[in-house]
């Protein structure tokens, strides 16, 4: 195969790539209509499920935008199983992320809730605002900058409250 043809061929594989900011107007645009609305992880509070070429992806929105995605291939063969994600996909999926310049920072192992261990490898984007985690076939991007300024938030809560005594 010629490296042109490979290089089509990639880029046809790898779906439509969400980023993390965008609105869900932006997100519906890029996958369609959501199949389904599901439980947000904290702190977003909606969370909406797409299929677009042959990944499932699951947006979590905080006040309007895209604040984690996660993305999941889908077995051909069996619908609700799902396949690995090749290092290339991964990389194609951070690169999606333009605003982000990620870094590798390599794979440990880690023990679930389970007790089954299990390789997850991370990456953290170069401003360290956004952070990358594949694990269990599941490639999570999701911003850092939302639960810093929850924490600024909160600790600017906490001196009010204490600042009439």
């Amino acid at each position: 195969m010629k490296p042109a043809s490979l290089l089509c061929f990639l880029l046809l594989a790898v779906p439509a790539y969400a980023r993390i900011g965008e609105t869900t107007q932006q997100i519906e645009a890029r996958y369609g209509k959501s199949i389904e609305t599901t439980r947000p992880k904290c702190p977003a509070t909606v969370a909406e499920l797409y299929d677009k070429n042959g990944f499932r992806i699951m947006v979590g929105f905080y006040e309007g935008k895209s604040y984690y995605e996660e993305f999941q291939k889908i077995d051909p063969e069996k619908p609700n199983s799902y396949l690995e994600i090749t290092e290339t996909e991964r990389s194609w999926l951070l690169k999606a992320n333009e605003k982000f310049r990620f870094s590798p920072l390599g794979s440990t192992m880690v023990t679930a809730q389970d007790g089954t261990q299990h390789e997850e490898w991370r990456y953290v984007s170069l401003d360290r605002q956004a952070e990358a985690i594949y694990g269990l076939k599941v490639f999570a991007i999701r911003s850092l900058r939302v639960e810093k300024q929850k924490e600024a938030d909160e600790k600017k809560r906490e001196a009010d409250k204490l600042k009439d005594f």
